[in-house]
């Protein structure tokens, strides 16, 4: 222990007098101590030698403080657009704060469907939202909406990360048009809108019930049926199905009468 703590302090020492950034960069990238490592990455300043780094090292700690020590969130932008794990991603989108680079990656399709998926998922507000949908989808056709799940990943994880903007009245609109295709991802829908029924915006909950009166098929309905039994869904889904007046809705209320 002794023998190995000198030698550190030794390299250390020796690191200590190096201006050549190459020499801090192959001992950042290759030296057997991760110690040695990460401390030749913490003697690096300028973003090109730590963008070396970031791409060369084998090691993910060195990457990641490679990443973390980075002062242009362009360069760190640039290092979304290759396939990488989540820690790597997360490290990088936790020090972007520039809008207009989120969405830039968001419409990037050299960016994986992860990478874009992440960016809306955690950086979006509403209001970048609403331009979303307005420039690329609108409202107006199912193929549109499907641009928009594959845009989101696709399947049912596309309708998962839709489903996860609560305070959209867009959103729920689009699941609404998903659900009127039915299948599983329609069943999906169908639990996210039965979900904002709940919501204690009065707006969303009221688009989430007219989106819910216009799914009549036997399937929609009885997905809209498993939620009846919740103690908040109950009433407001019960006035839906009123709405929806087919026989299968017919049923579910006399079920529950």
């Amino acid at each position: 222990m002794t023998n190995s703590s000198e030698n550190f302090q030794k390299r250390v020492a020796e690191i200590e007098t190096l201006t050549d950034q190459q020499q801090l960069i192959e001992i950042a990238c290759g030296d057997d101590s991760p110690r040695v490592r990460l401390f030749a990455v913490s003697k690096i300043d300028d973003d090109s030698s730590l963008l070396k780094v970031v791409k060369g090292a084998s090691e993910l700690d060195v990457r990641l403080m490679a990443i973390e020590k980075l002062s242009s969130q362009q360069a760190i932008a640039e290092l979304l657009k290759a396939p990488e794990n989540l820690e790597l991603i997360g490290m990088c989108f936790s020090k972007i704060t520039d809008r207009q680079l989120i969405q830039d990656i968001a419409e990037d399709t050299s960016c994986s469907p992860v990478v874009r998926r992440l960016a809306i998922e955690h950086f979006a507000d509403e209001g970048y939202l609403a331009e979303v949908y307005e420039a690329k989808t609108g409202r107006k056709s199912k193929e549109a909406v499907e641009a928009l799940v594959q845009w989101h990943g696709g399947g049912l994880r596309g309708v998962r990360a839709i489903g996860r903007f609560k305070g959209s009245p867009k959103a729920l609109k689009a699941l609404g048009t998903i659900a009127q295709q039915g299948g599983e991802s329609g069943e999906l829908a169908v639990e996210y809108l039965c979900r904002a029924l709940a919501s204690a915006n009065p707006k969303l909950a009221q688009v989430a019930a007219d989106e819910l009166a216009a799914l009549t098929t036997p399937p929609m309905v009885a997905a809209m049926v498993l939620a009846l039994d919740d103690p908040k869904l109950g009433p407001p889904l019960r006035e839906v199905l009123a709405r929806i007046d087919t026989p299968d809705a017919r049923a579910a209320l006399g079920q529950q009468s």
